[in-house]
């Protein structure tokens, strides 16, 4: 049966930003992107830019976009190049919590060095760094990063706003050319090996490895010894911020059955490297894409980092792409209708990794899907999403995940399949 239907329109790039009006007047978010708003020179900065294309002139364009950290303002200049300025704002820890620990100036400047380490060395399209200043008591009033306009929305936004159907960006055929570039830019991520496991960082004129966002630890030799450190901080963050109930439940021990588990389910656990590098926030919400969803740029790179196999062979977030907890019955008819549904969606983003689109590739992108095909069903994979659920700090994703943990452990002494 033919359906027809209306395509709903949308704003695309600078013209979808909704200023602060997606917070509560008066509230402390909207209250502090009004202030923040308030005390930026931006005539300091408008005059900032045009120097650096030789008096070039320039104007901050009216609508702005904040997140959680940052605020992002165009920068439209004469000749109709755009760029952007990204500004620091405040931290509120109390409404976002904390569970980065790098200060903002290091996050910065890992996301800076990122920038420039993939314009340099990868096609994936990221911003172009044209200046930054990471001094909070600079001339402009903030820490802030100048960079290419990519003229764009967050999939997962767009998405919303064309009231897509359920799992599909869009169309079958959009949603799938978009799945396709999601996954080959995962791939061209992984290809890139280091010796290292941490963050990129800007050393004179070429990069080293250093200290990643999450722990603040780093860099290590083997995936043992970070993971190890991701525990430990994961278990310090929800002492520190879980609820009591949560803390009470036998499952809040779950990240003691990890290191056991990774040593007999994982690869290459204490060797040195090499290690590949990896967005560990990559998802529909930092994918920029046009209007018909093909991706135009990915965004927020503070998350990228050379990590172990298993870290790596993650599935893309808000992507219709989650992974089921291994034995776990579920009962809920809305639940076994979305595990069903996702199951097929799964399997086919693992061919998309597999299968390359063009004929010639290079040894290293070969290499790097043949591995990520392999290792993203594997149960080490598994085993690192489940931690990563810790983080959550809800008892039920505990609970399911605990009892995972527990079956992973009876397989190895029966020799059986008993987790699947």
């Amino acid at each position: 049966m033919l359906v027809v239907t209306t395509m709903a329109t949308s704003n695309l790039g600078s013209a979808s930003w909704n200023n602060a009006d997606d917070y509560e007047s008066g509230g402390e978010l909207h209250t502090r992107a009004v202030k923040f708003l308030d005390v930026i020179n931006w005539e300091a900065l408008t005059s900032l830019a045009s120097k650096l294309r030789d008096g070039t002139p320039c104007r901050i364009e009216q609508p702005y976009s904040i997140g959680h950290f940052n605020m992002v303002r165009r920068i439209t200049f004469t000749d109709d190049v755009s760029w952007v300025a990204r500004l620091r704002m405040p931290d509120l820890d109390a409404v976002f919590g904390s569970w980065e620990s790098l200060d903002p100036t290091s996050l910065m400047r890992v996301e800076v060095a990122t920038m420039k380490y993939l314009s340099r060395n990868a096609s994936v399209p990221v911003p172009e760094v044209y200046h930054y200043d990471l001094n909070r008591n600079n001339s402009i009033g903030a820490p802030f990063i100048m960079m290419s306009y990519i003229h764009g929305n967050a999939a997962s936004e767009l998405r919303l706003q064309k009231d897509c159907p359920p799992r599909l960006f869009r169309t079958p055929e959009q949603d799938r050319t978009f799945r396709r570039q999601m996954a080959d830019i995962q791939i061209e991520l992984a290809a890139i090996q280091f010796d290292r496991i941490g963050s990129l960082y800007e050393d004179g004129d070429s990069f080293t490895i250093g200290p990643e966002p999450e722990t603040g630890d780093g860099p290590w030799d083997t995936a043992a010894d970070y993971y190890r450190s991701w525990m430990r901080h994961l278990v310090e963050v929800a002492e520190r911020d879980a609820d009591p109930e949560v803390k009470k439940k036998p499952s809040f021990n779950l990240p003691q059955s990890f290191l056991p588990l990774m040593h007999q389910y994982s690869i290459g656990l204490t060797s040195c490297g090499p290690f590949r590098l990896v967005n560990r926030d990559f998802g529909a919400h930092n994918l920029l894409v046009d209007d018909n969803f093909n991706i135009v740029g990915l965004i927020d790179l503070d998350g990228v980092m050379a990590a172990p196999i298993d870290l790596v062979a993650q599935f893309p977030t808000l992507t219709g792409l989650d992974r089921e907890t291994p034995g776990h019955k579920e009962t809920k008819p809305a639940a076994i209708e979305r595990i069903v549904a996702t199951r097929p969606l799964l399997a086919d983003y693992q061919r998309l990794l597999a299968s390359p689109q063009q004929q010639s590739i290079t040894e290293d992108e070969s290499a790097a899907r043949a591995v990520l095909a392999d290792r993203i069903t594997s149960d080490g994979a598994t085993i690192v999403y489940g931690l990563s659920r810790f983080a959550g700090h809800q008892s039920s994703a505990n609970d399911r995940w605990m009892g995972a943990f527990e079956r992973y452990m009876g397989r190895k002494a029966l020799g059986s399949d008993a987790a699947s």
